[in-house]
């Protein structure tokens, strides 16, 4: 009964973070891939054709998927979880 009130008010049922090398979009791994290979964000932008912020805003959201701090963790983080293939 709760869940039908809700529902007809339009709230929606709260999904399980996603997190690991899986959770990550087609975009996010790319960029991560050239961040492991040493790339900074301004190159990263350049050879994807990208703003700056949105590059930023990638790592940021992969850093928390993937559970690191620093951009020297991202190849073994990528290397120990296989992806999947893009969504």
């Amino acid at each position: 009964m709760v869940a039908a009130l809700l529902a007809a008010a339009g709230a929606r049922r709260a999904t399980a973070s996603q997190t690991g090398a899986h959770a990550l979009t087609g975009s996010e791994r790319r960029i991560c891939a050239l961040a492991a290979q040493g790339h900074s964000n301004p190159e990263i932008a350049a050879l994807l054709h990208l703003a700056l912020r949105t590059v930023e805003t990638h790592l940021t959201n992969s850093f928390r998927k993937l559970g690191v701090r620093r951009r020297t963790e991202l190849a073994g983080r990528l290397a120990a979880e296989p992806a999947v293939p893009d969504r």
